[in-house]
């Protein structure tokens, strides 16, 4: 761990960082924490929605996958706040949009899916630690080949034979029409509720 520290404090002091800063002890750790985990609702203040993604790429690629996820952003006209544990190259790009604008969430699910498949491209995967659910399983065909999916469906016939566990939440083809729908809540949609 020391070595891997100094080569790591070599890369930070390279990049000529704005502020170097190591915890000194429990304490000072726990607030750097802090920041780090508040990183989610505080951009909660810059947008009223955001997608929270979750990919992983090669530590080696990480700035590269930075770089092109801010150039594709800009390319769909949507600001991304990059939230990643840079140790093991998970990213956590938040997309932020407003759902009330027409366009915006077709437009930032768009970008959540070609940040998955930057991640592909660069010899990543399409989930970090979060796993495949609703937003993911349609990306699960261009990681895998029809002999992986098999693999995993016959692996999970077996462990859930009457797929109760996640309902239609996995594959690409499976069917689970009521768990299709997106956008605002019926009840916001109806006017019962708002987000202001």
């Amino acid at each position: 761990m020391a070595a891997e520290s100094e080569l790591l404090l070599e890369v930070v002091r390279g990049s000529k960082p704005y502020l170097e800063h190591i915890a000194s002890d429990p304490d000072d750790r726990m607030r750097i924490w802090k920041g780090r985990k508040s990183a989610f609702s505080a951009v909660g203040r810059l947008s009223p929605d955001y997608i929270v993604q979750d990919g992983v790429v090669p530590r080696s690629r990480l700035g590269e996958a930075l770089t092109e996820i801010q150039r594709l952003g800009e390319r769909h006209g949507i600001r991304v706040a990059n939230v990643f544990h840079a140790g093991d190259g998970n990213l956590h790009p938040l997309i932020l949009f407003d759902g009330r604008v027409e366009g915006e969430l077709e437009r930032a699910e768009e970008l959540a899916g070609e940040i998955l498949r930057l991640c592909i491209d660069l010899g990543g995967s399409i989930t970090g630690e979060h796993g495949v659910g609703m937003e993911k399983r349609q990306y699960l065909g261009e990681m895998f080949d029809d002999v992986d999916l098999d693999a995993m469906r016959r692996i999970r016939t077996a462990i859930d034979p009457g797929e109760l566990a996640n309902r239609g939440k996995m594959f690409p083809d499976a069917e689970a029409p009521a768990l299709l729908s997106h956008g605002p809540h019926p009840l916001e949609v109806a006017g019962v509720i708002s987000r202001e």
